[in-house]
């Protein structure tokens, strides 16, 4: 049996100086799991499973302008081989990428943009080759990502969201060998950008 997974996180906060001439935000994860579970000969089972869940958001506000961006991810994995004699086993892998930014750049002429990425790759293998018995293994992961943009050019959203699942299970007798494989892949994307002239109000004249 073997577990173990990798994790990173990224937040990045980008502010201009005093003037607030421009307000940024980056961020994004990176999840690498691996999940195997083999039992070979005589009587016996094994099980084993992985459960990460990440989430950061980050928000700025000036005059008149607000960046505001979130993401959440869950991954589970989990697999079981029982049996008498043969081998049965499950390998599983799993990876999942997110970056997301977000720029407001006031003045003239202004930019306001924000763009968004996810991709996600499942990996899936039960086997059982001999014996009597069988195995089961099964992955899952949800994740959003969410931005909003307001400034004096406006309002813009960006929003996206993937869930995925896999299931396989293997049974049979000293005379069965079976395999079941299955693969996900999953690649999201999305960004947007305004640009162009703001003139702010004048004020109103002393009489």
């Amino acid at each position: 049996m073997l577990r173990g997974f990798s994790l990173s996180v990224v937040a990045i906060l980008l502010l201009s100086s005093s003037t607030f001439a421009a307000v940024g935000h980056a961020e994004g994860f990176s999840i690498n799991a691996l999940n195997l579970v083999h039992r070979v000969g005589g009587a016996g089972w094994a099980k084993s499973g992985n459960v990460v869940m990440v989430g950061h958001s980050q928000e700025a506000y000036s005059a008149g302008t607000a960046a505001i961006q979130e993401e959440k991810g869950i991954l589970t994995q989990s697999a079981k081989a029982a049996g008498i004699g043969g081998a049965t086993t499950v390998l599983q892998n799993a990876s999942v990428d997110a970056l997301q930014g977000q720029m407001i750049v006031r003045g003239r002429p202004g930019v306001q943009a924000q763009g968004q990425s996810l991709t996600v790759g499942l990996d899936n293998i039960v086997m059982k080759v001999g014996g009597v018995g069988g195995a089961v293994g099964a992955q899952h992961f949800v994740g959003t990502q969410e931005q909003f943009q307001m400034s004096p050019r406006g309002i813009s959203t960006n929003s996206q969201t993937v869930g995925t699942a896999q299931f396989a299970a293997v049974a049979g007798g000293p005379c069965s060998n079976v395999v079941v494989i299955n693969t996900l892949d999953v690649k999201m994307g999305q960004s947007q950008i305004v640009t162009g002239q703001y003139t702010p109000p004048k004020s109103p004249r002393k009489p």
